[in-house]
């Protein structure tokens, strides 16, 4: 059973809006991130990938002509140490101000910049897996409504699976304003409000949200909906690079 008292409340949402020094940090941050790990860039097709396009951000390739195995600093010969520190030093020079993220594909030395350069696109593979991960679509009776009051001063409702009791854990601190598009914006305040609908049969605890408070449901703009697949590809990719 759910109980809303299980779930994070931040702050109160009927108190005057009012920003602190903790708030403006915490939204600087979360620019230069999204900053560090978002191109504005379209991606090659998968089709101009394998055909060995260069990055459409830097002209460089994302596959070297000349295979490259990561076996640690320690064991590089001096060959591959040159190699190596020639490849730094051409990203630092070119990248070193843009404060981002790096990326490259496994078998290649060649580094492209978060802020610069897409990622290389997904294999038909790879999106098969990511859609096993993410698996069926969300059925309303596993989504949890929350209001949030961000850095913008908007109030606006927002989902996340049931599951997330956090606002971390459900927006990651910080998510788009559907009313003025400040993206990222900053939760100052939130809570759950309560499921977008209840599961068939079922029995809960969940206690009443207060009077006034809305409990509509918004459907995800295509926007949002793309930020999420993007972040999630980028997870991926992380991950597989580790």
């Amino acid at each position: 059973m759910l109980d809303l008292i299980d779930y994070e409340r931040r702050g109160d949402l009927n108190a005057p809006f009012q920003l602190t020094k903790k708030h403006e940090r915490a939204q600087k941050e979360a620019v230069i991130l999204r900053g560090a790990t978002r191109c504005e860039l379209p991606r090659l097709t998968w089709g101009d990938y394998v055909a060995g396009e260069p990055c459409p951000g830097c002209g460089l390739p994302y596959r070297d002509d000349e295979r490259w195995e990561f076996k640690g600093t320690m064991n590089f010969t001096e060959e591959e140490r040159a190699r190596h520190d020639a490849e730094e030093a051409r990203f630092k020079e070119a990248h070193g101000d843009c404060r981002a993220s790096r990326h490259s594909v496994s078998g290649s030395l060649t580094m492209h910049c978060g802020r610069c350069c897409p990622l290389p696109p997904l294999s038909p593979a790879q999106r098969e897996e990511i859609g096993r991960i993410l698996g069926a679509p969300k059925q309303p009776h596993e989504l949890m409504q929350w209001r949030l009051r961000l850095y913008c001063g908007h109030v606006v409702e927002k989902r996340s699976h049931f599951t997330h009791t956090t606002l971390h854990s459900a927006f990651t601190g910080s998510t788009s304003c559907d009313q003025c598009g400040l993206d990222p914006a900053t939760i100052v305040d939130g809570n759950a409000v309560g499921l977008v609908k209840e599961a068939p049969g079922a029995t809960t605890a969940m206690r009443a949200a207060p009077p006034g408070r809305s409990t509509g449901v918004r459907k995800p703009t295509r926007a949002e909906l793309e930020t999420k697949v993007r972040e999630l590809e980028a997870e991926i990719e992380r991950l597989r690079g580790s």
